[in-house]
């Protein structure tokens, strides 16, 4: 599926959403990685959650006992989802890529203003939750050498929106990490 090496590029609408559509467990180990779920008969799975208005969540994946969710964008992987094609040395972030991160960036402003409100409890049955976002796009392979690596990882260590961190990995590194994550629990 996302981790196949003959299709180094995937579409968000064709070849991403739908497979996490069809396998809710795939969607809900997703938010495993971002959510501190104790109780699995608690996770609630949304694809495209609205958030309010305009801003919807390709996934949210959350624990409704302990009101903690976590918030996720998909976006294409193409050679140029991360980073612009340019010829320059330092390539800009792409379009793309800085779409996504600011959806994630609405999303925790729109619940940071909504803290106690009715329109977050409505939404979660809470006045409060505790939140998380993740960006996924790109792949590995189209970050041509180390200094992308580097940039796209010091930016996911580094770049705090509301002393939040913002998670932006590529489809490689959800595929390595729910691995590692399923081995982990099936040892």
């Amino acid at each position: 599926m996302l981790n196949d090496p003959s299709r180094p590029d995937l579409e968000e609408k064709k070849d991403i959403l739908p497979p996490f559509k069809c396998r809710p467990h795939l969607s809900a180990f997703i938010g495993r990685c971002s959510v501190n779920t104790v109780d699995y008969k608690n996770i609630r799975v949304c694809h495209e959650f609205n958030l309010f208005g305009d801003h919807v969540a390709d996934l949210a994946v959350g624990d409704a006992t302990a009101n903690e969710y976590c918030f996720i964008e998909f976006e294409n992987a193409t050679k140029t989802s991360i980073f612009k094609a340019v010829p320059r040395m330092t390539p800009e972030w792409s379009s793309r890529f800085e779409h996504g991160f600011s959806q994630l960036v609405d999303w925790i402003l729109w619940i940071e203003n909504n803290r106690n409100t009715a329109g977050l409890a409505a939404r979660f049955n809470a006045p409060t939750i505790r939140d998380n976002t993740l960006l996924v796009i790109g792949r590995v392979r189209h970050l041509a050498d180390q200094g992308l690596k580097d940039r796209l990882t010091w930016r996911n260590d580094q770049v705090l929106v509301a002393a939040k961190t913002v998670s932006c990995i590529t489809f490689d590194k959800l595929c390595e990490d729910l691995s590692t994550r399923y081995r982990w629990f099936t040892n």
